[in-house]
Order: structure tokens, then C-alpha cells, then sequence
């Protein structure tokens, strides 16, 4: 009996990679799955990746049968005190309940920035209950929200956008700055010529000075200073002073527009 296991554990593994290759076809003509069907991943076991397709299958069935509805009916349309209705010193345990009550439906609210917690409250009952999401419920389906996708913090996105240009931008292996550029700039060879002049940088300090916006600008000033060893040689230049980063609001994200460094020492 022990001779034919092995022979009986072969064919029980090709029974599955029959099985998965219809279940891939079925997702690729199904639900436009995009995974390669010819060329599974052969380090995945037959019986895993069986159950990998079965969830994925369960999930774009229940997604494309689902329909949308509000916040507020998916979670039971729960009874819910008005703010303003609610002294200073509840409003904390009222917010906490009520965020209790969006995980209980796999519903998650996050803060990019420190939001009071009567605003937050607010938000939740005046706008998130009234926006609408998929009405699936399955386990490890969880959607996601932030308080500044409906409300941008401009101050935010200026001073990340300002640091993470120099972060990549000093970063002779990263290429990520040029996300944050307009078309504009993008076209401005300056911004290549400058780093190619450089063997390597060294960011000693980068200091936020000021933040200005309106609708469709943003200025941010700054105090930088950050040294390049020039290429071809061992030679150190060092950039410290004010700075300035001007931004252009495009496609409601904020892009680079122009950097201006201060003046080299040698």
C-alpha cells in the first residue's frame, strides 16, 4: 500500500494545478484578473495556491455583486448625539464609541494630522455617515478613510513636500522627486545637471521657516544645509542659507514648481 502513496500524492497535486489553472482563466475572464495564467508561481504549493484563489474568487464575486451605500446604513444606522448637543466633557467617550463602532464594521478613520476631537466627531456624523462605500462584508475586507482627504492640511502637505524632495532629491539612488515636479520643472534640466555635478551629499540640516498658500500656490522657505562631494574629484561643496520651494496646485496634489538654494562655499 505505502508503494502507490507517492504516486497518489503526485496525482492529487496535478488534480490541483488542473483545478487552479481553470480557477485563474475563470478570474482573467471573469473579473479582467491581470495575474499571468500560463505562469503560476512555481515555489507556491498547489493546495495553497488553491485556497489563495478561492478567497480571491469569494472577493470579486462579492465585489461585483455588492452595490453602494452609505456609511450610515452599512453600519446599522445607529442612533448618534449631535455635537453640538454634547457637553465638553463627553465628547472624548462619545467619539471613542462611536470609532468603536466603525472597526466593528471593518471601517477605519485615520488622521494625518492632530484633529480635535469635536471636529473629528462632527466629521464623522455629518460627512462620513453620508459618504458611501462598497456593502461588502467579509472577513479581511476593511475600508479605509482619512479625515484629510476631505479636508487637505495644506500646511501638512507643503512641509512633507518640501522634506521629501530632499530626501530623494540628495539621494543620489532615488529618483522619487521627480513624482513631486510639474510638467514644468519636469522639462527643467537643472534639476539633473545640479545632482550630476555630485559624487555623493551629505543633508546636515533642513529647517522650516515659513509656510504661505493660497488656491493655487504655495511658497515654503527654509534654512538648509547639506554638502556635495564634487564628481571627478574630492572636493567638498557646502549650500547653507535660506532656501525657498515654490509649489503650483495641480490635479488637487501640490507639485514643485522651482527650488531655489542658497549660494555654494568651497
Amino acid at each position: 500500500m505505502k508503494d502507490h502513496e507517492p504516486e497518489e500524492f503526485e496525482d492529487e497535486l496535478e488534480r490541483l494545478r488542473q483545478e487552479n489553472e481553470i480557477k485563474r482563466m475563470k478570474l482573467r475572464l471573469e473579473y479582467g484578473a491581470d495575474f499571468p495564467i500560463e505562469s503560476p508561481n512555481a515555489d507556491l504549493p498547489p493546495d495553497v495556491e488553491s485556497q489563495f484563489l478561492d478567497n480571491v474568487i469569494n472577493f470579486e464575486k462579492a465585489f461585483h455583486d455588492s452595490e453602494r451605500v452609505m456609511i450610515y446604513d452599512f453600519i446599522g444606522k445607529p442612533e448618534f448625539r449631535k455635537s453640538e448637543a454634547i457637553p465638553d466633557d463627553e465628547i472624548s467617550a462619545e467619539l471613542d464609541q462611536i470609532m468603536q463602532l466603525l472597526n466593528e464594521y471593518q471601517i477605519h478613520l485615520d488622521t494625518l494630522c492632530e484633529v480635535d476631537d469635536r471636529e473629528l466627531y462632527r466629521f464623522i456624523t455629518e460627512e462620513l455617515f453620508l459618504t458611501e462605500t462598497d456593502n461588502i462584508k467579509m472577513e479581511g475586507w476593511i475600508s479605509h478613510f482619512t479625515y484629510e482627504e476631505f479636508h487637505p492640511n495644506h500646511e501638512y502637505d507643503l512641509r512633507n513636500g518640501c522634506s521629501d524632495f530632499f530626501r530623494s532629491f540628495l539621494d543620489k539612488e532615488s529618483d522619487f522627486y521627480t513624482n513631486n515636479l510639474t510638467k514644468e520643472a519636469e522639462g527643467n534640466k537643472w534639476f539633473d545637471n545640479f545632482r550630476q555635478a555630485f559624487k555623493s551629499f551629505t543633508l546636515n540640516k533642513l529647517e522650516i521657516t515659513d509656510i504661505q498658500f493660497d488656491e493655487l500656490n504655495g511658497k515654503v522657505q527654509f534654512d538648509i544645509n547639506f554638502s556635495g562631494i564634487i564628481e571627478g574629484s574630492n572636493e567638498t561643496e557646502i549650500f547653507s542659507g535660506a532656501g525657498e520651494m515654490n509649489f503650483l496646485k495641480q490635479w488637487d496634489y501640490w507639485c514643485i514648481q522651482e527650488v531655489k538654494l542658497p549660494s555654494s562655499q568651497k
